[in-house]
């Protein structure tokens, strides 16, 4: 699945913008709203949607405290098909959110994101298994890769046969570009894309349309 990252200002722009998009299905980044109110027009949202709200301490760019922050993805989750968490989120507030999704039948993507390095392959696996262990539906792991060893590394995750959780994975950066196609390719849960040139939400995200007609020439 393709999912496009919608970057924009305010809630009624979000939601054009998620309509237009040609993905799969879309992930509006909540932290990019210069306000919180009418959250319930995301129920506008004609493809499956994925609330997320990154904080600054995870490279996202909401400067709120916790607590507004659980506020606003608990709100948002209520007109989602799935929200996001950080895995660095304190536990008694994670917890709390993932089973008010759940309660709801929404899925709950518990994401670890590191935008200076890749973690070394037994860092990795213990990341995952810290986001298993949360209750998550879905776990995710960015890294930022300085070249392509750093992509391979992270790429190894899909080809484990023991893991049970389904996994997004991807690299970022310039190297990590490739990530977001050998990712679909080897079960990656989802990938993600910017909607149009300029939209990107993290370095190295291809538009859809890109990553379209990639995946189509291999035969994805």
């Amino acid at each position: 699945m393709i999912c496009a990252s919608i970057v924009e200002s305010s809630i009624d722009k979000a939601v054009e913008a998620a309509n237009s998009a040609s993905s799969d299905l879309v992930e509006v980044r909540l932290d990019y709203l210069k306000a919180y109110g009418g959250l319930e027009r995301l129920g506008g949202i004609k493809k499956p949607a994925v609330a997320t709200c990154m904080p600054v301490w995870e490279g996202g760019r909401f400067k709120g405290s916790e607590k507004q922050r659980m506020r606003v993805l608990s709100e948002a989750s209520s007109f989602s098909d799935y929200v996001s968490i950080e895995l660095r989120t304190d536990n008694s507030p994670r917890s709390a959110l993932i089973k008010r999704a759940q309660e709801k039948g929404v899925k709950v993507i518990v994401a670890y994101h590191d935008f200076e390095k890749t973690p070394a392959p037994g860092e990795i696996k213990k990341i995952l298994v810290k986001e298993e262990r949360t209750g998550a539906d879905v776990g995710k792991i960015a890294f930022l890769a300085q070249d392509y060893g750093d992509v391979l590394r992270t790429m190894q995750v899909l080809l484990d046969k023991d893991r049970r959780m389904p996994v997004i994975a991807l690299s970022m950066g310039d190297a990590g570009r490739v990530s977001r196609i050998l990712g679909p390719l080897l079960g990656s849960y989802m990938t993600f894309a910017s909607p149009s040139k300029g939209k990107e939400a993290a370095p190295g995200q291809l538009t859809v349309d890109e990553l379209k007609k990639v995946l189509s020439i291999v035969g994805k």
